[in-house]
């Protein structure tokens, strides 16, 4: 049968040759795909084979097809119009029997990728002049299979095809080929995961133009969206040196740009006022995505990230925490991409925005790993502002390796913002006894062992500190840190009013006959205080967290030239106290007065300097919600030097490599 490749050939500039042979299928057998919801943009959803979770193929005016193929007059009466495939990509010299099945079987192991994809077949060499041998023949043969690509480039020792011209690489992984007069035309398609935790807005998927389109995909059962991701076996032939993060599926906070995507805030006024899908990603994202990561969605952010409790969370609704009784709180506003990766195992990382704890609060509610940077050591162009002086970007995972690797690449040597290294990880700890004990003697019992174990092992001393008392001795200030500091939290009542609220209200009142924007609480009561934060209480508010930045950074965590951070100052970061559970409802929570001299998590950010939260152990609870015995995720949290990132996650790594930073998992319990 004579074919040729029609339709992007030409643009494409192809250069391989593909022969298509044994067409075994016979006329008139419906396909294995079944079409569920076909959008107004062509975007479908689909079932295939024994999956209960739906897959979703992208508009094909935003995600072309990869390849185009004529079937000639010969395919005329084939009925299947959606046919699924997988291309296979071969790096080996001789192609056997053996390695085509090998390899069938690594993909197997894909999340996406599933032997019901075996229907149509493409083999593509990246060896010049690859041998197709007997075995590989009669292993092919052996399938059955109706559709098989074989790039011409291989030599066969049996005729067993034409070929046709003009075919590329592309992607190994599982396609759906579309038939359509006469023309055989294949596209990405992605799996899905059901939102059941209100984690996301939408879903996203790439365009071919560099943009992102919306998932429109909804579960009319569950009243769910549903998420769609990529196989990873599209990334896998991508250099990991040029992507370290080749494949990583991340989630956005919905107060950072994304390109093609409306920027919510956190706010349906909002949104629906600038409802213009943003032209360009933030620096920030867009640097995550050039490493190679692949963004699937925008997570839920409370309102311009003023950190709010559940029940201050009517704009947009609140995620559900998937530890313990699934009545947990998720504390401050970056609470959707801590939802999102404690729940869902198709994601890798998420991102967030942390100005007084909003990536590390909502890491120690869902038990999972979460970093603050150092203050601009990543770029913050493109997302919403809180507070110019304290906002940094960070992220959550699950994996202590993982998040090494982010920070290394993210952040990066060279960075201004950070001190240059390279560095060995910091080998003391340092206690502040005013923040310990906890308001838990299990979870107190959990920390002191956990920190035994791991200073043993790693080599580290622990240096038990005043903190209030150096502080008093150098600021000469007889009053607590809490104190002295109890206004810089307040900056971002001036700038996130100055930066982006004053206009948005009055750019809403021209737009709806003078109206107020509908707004939560947490942020109608900063901003109606905002016409008397006057600049001059701005300057000096600024300049205080400026002193303090100089105090914790030259007599608290000092720095050297060996591991960056003389030690790691410690504390647990709950609002509860530690090792007492936060619950959606707060009645029936507890809040005593921060432990020590000021609230524990706002010492990074006054300080201009990096902080991770890192889960140890878990201990029972007897849940209200439940009335059963429940288990409740402890964290540490770990504040550097100024600029150290780098040297803390070195002890991340460590800590890894020595068994006491657990990759932890998704669902009811972390481990």
């Amino acid at each position: 049968m004579a074919l040729k490749n029609v339709g992007i050939a030409e643009t494409m500039k192809f250069t391989r040759l593909v022969v298509l042979f044994t067409l075994f299928w016979g006329f008139g057998i419906a396909s294995p795909i079944k079409v569920l919801l076909t959008n107004y943009d062509g975007s479908i959803a689909y079932s295939l084979g024994s999956s209960t979770r739906p897959y979703y193929i992208p508009s094909p005016g935003k995600s072309a097809a990869v390849g185009n193929y004529s079937i000639g007059q010969g395919g005329g009466n084939w009925e299947p119009e959606f046919v699924p495939f997988t291309v296979l990509v071969l790096n080996a010299t001789i192609i056997t029997g053996s390695v085509i099945e090998d390899t069938l079987k690594e993909y197997k192991e894909d999340d996406v990728y599933t032997v019901d994809f075996l229907v149509g077949l493409q083999i593509i060499s990246l060896i010049k002049h690859a041998k197709l041998d007997e075995s590989g023949i009669t292993y092919l043969k052996s399938l059955s299979l109706p559709y098989l690509l074989i790039d011409s480039q291989l030599s066969c020792g049996a005729s067993i095809g034409n070929s046709i011209k003009n075919a590329r690489i592309i992607p190994p992984g599982p396609y759906v080929g579309k038939i359509h007069s006469g023309t055989l035309s294949l596209f990405k398609t992605y799996g899905t995961f059901y939102d059941q935790y209100d984690a996301f807005m939408a879903g996203v998927t790439p365009n071919d133009d560099g943009s992102y389109a919306y998932a429109r995909i909804w579960h009319p059962e569950h009243y769910e969206i549903m998420i769609p991701y990529p196989s990873k076996l599209y990334t896998s032939l991508l250099d990991p040196a040029q992507y370290p993060l080749a494949g990583r599926r991340f989630g956005i906070k919905d107060i950072i740009d994304l390109e093609g995507i409306i920027t919510g805030g956190g706010s349906r006024e909002y949104a629906r006022l600038y409802n213009t899908p943003k032209n360009e990603t933030a620096p920030a994202m867009a640097k995550l995505i050039a490493l190679g990561a692949v963004p699937v969605g925008k997570t839920k952010s409370a309102t311009f990230a003023w950190g709010a409790w559940r029940d201050q969370n009517d704009d947009i609704p609140y995620s559900w925490n998937p530890r313990a009784d699934g009545y947990l709180g998720l504390s401050a506003s970056s609470y959707g991409s801590a939802a999102a990766i404690a729940a869902y195992p198709e994601l890798d990382f998420t991102t967030g925005t942390d100005t007084l704890g909003s990536v590390r609060n909502p890491a120690d509610r869902a038990g999972v790993y979460g970093l603050r940077t150092t203050w601009r050591a990543v770029e913050v162009e493109g997302i919403i502002t809180s507070a110019i002086t304290l906002d940094s970007v960070g992220f959550l995972t699950r994996d202590p390796i993982l998040a090494q690797a982010i920070a290394n690449v993210w952040e990066g040597q060279g960075n201004a913002a950070l001190a240059p290294g390279p560095f060995t990880y910091p080998k003391k700890i340092i206690y502040p006894i005013e923040w310990f004990p906890v308001n838990s003697s299990a979870a107190q019992t959990l920390i002191d062992t956990w920190i035994a174990n791991v200073t043993n092992a790693l080599g580290m001393t622990i240096e038990y500190q005043n903190t209030s008392q150096i502080f008093q001795e150098v600021i000469g200030y007889n009053g607590t840190m809490g104190d002295w500091t109890t206004n810089v939290s307040s900056l971002d009542i001036y700038d996130n009013w100055a930066t982006m609220g004053r206009q948005f209200v009055e750019d809403y009142g021209k737009a709806f006959g003078g109206r107020y924007p509908e707004l939560d609480v947490s942020v109608r009561t900063p901003w109606a205080e905002s016409p008397t934060y006057t600049k001059e209480y701005y300057d000096e508010n600024t300049e205080r967290a400026w002193e303090f930045t100089d105090f914790i950074n030259n007599h608290v965590i000092t720095g050297n030239n060996d591991t960056c951070s003389d030690g790691l100052w410690i504390y647990q970061i709950a609002d509860t106290g530690g090792g007492v559970p936060e619950y959606r409802d707060r009645t029936l929570d507890y809040f005593p007065d921060f432990a020590g001299a000021m609230r524990g998590a706002s010492i990074a950010p006054f300080a201009h300097t990096t902080d991770i939260t890192v889960p140890i152990g878990q201990i029972p609870y007897m849940s209200e919600i439940s009335h059963v015995e429940e288990q409740l995720a402890i964290t540490l949290n770990f504040v550097a030097h100024r600029g150290c990132d780098l040297a803390l996650m070195e002890f991340i790594k460590a800590c890894a490599d020595a068994g006491f930073c657990a990759e932890v998992k998704t669902g009811r319990t972390a481990f």
